[in-house]
């Protein structure tokens, strides 16, 4: 979608999309209405439709954003030296994200399954989330640490759903027997399950099929 030409307008959409994050993470998706994303942006009716046709625009356009920083909100290289700290640092940080952003990952989820542009739209994002996890285990020192009978794409597609399903159940479901426990304490279990099921005790191992 085209981006409004002056910065009054290009801030007024922004509004619009930070006041529908806002309401979805209040009222679920199908609780929310047009007029009530206005209100809440303190606008028109009118005044909505000149910068999205619908709700469902709307929602779509919010989705390719969070799919676009998703992609760069996590930037800390893993250390062969530390990898148990890099991991957990790289997974307190997706939590973090998931956490700020629970409203539109239970909007993706939920419509994904009637809706083949959300569908894709998730697809996509997670097929770069594991695709990055895959990457960072086949670079350089990192690499020589990690065990060589592992698929690594298979790998990073396995370690990648339990991360995203624990962060789907603590914030979007917010079941209490899991999100009562400390995030950091959860970031350092999850890098410690993910390090001893790939790592090689030593740097030889079998070559990988």
């Amino acid at each position: 979608m085209v981006q409004p030409a002056t910065p009054k307008g290009r801030g007024t959409r922004a509004r619009i999309m930070a006041a529908a994050e806002e309401l979805f993470a209040e009222r679920g998706y199908a609780n929310v209405r047009v007029a009530d994303l206005a209100a809440a942006a303190g606008l028109t009716a009118g005044a909505f439709y000149r910068y999205f046709p619908d709700k469902h625009e709307l929602t779509l356009e919010l989705l390719r954003e969070l799919t676009v920083e998703a992609f760069e909100f996590i930037r800390i290289p893993l250390e062969a030296d530390s990898l148990i700290d890099s991991v957990t640092e790289s997974t307190h940080k997706y939590f973090e994200f998931y956490e700020r952003h629970r409203a539109l990952f239970g909007v993706i989820v939920e419509l994904s399954q009637s809706d083949a542009e959300i569908a894709e739209i998730w697809a996509t994002s997670r097929r770069a989330f594991y695709g990055r996890i895959s990457g960072a285990l086949t670079r350089g020192s990192v690499a020589e640490r990690i065990r060589g009978d592992l698929n690594l794409d298979l790998a990073a597609e396995m370690l990648g759903s339990m991360t995203e399903f624990y962060a789907f159940q603590r914030f979007v479901l917010r079941d209490p027997a899991v999100a009562g426990r400390p995030l950091g304490e959860a970031s350092r279990t999850l890098a410690t399950i993910w390090l001893s099921g790939i790592a090689s005790a030593s740097p030889s191992a079998e070559p990988r099929p």
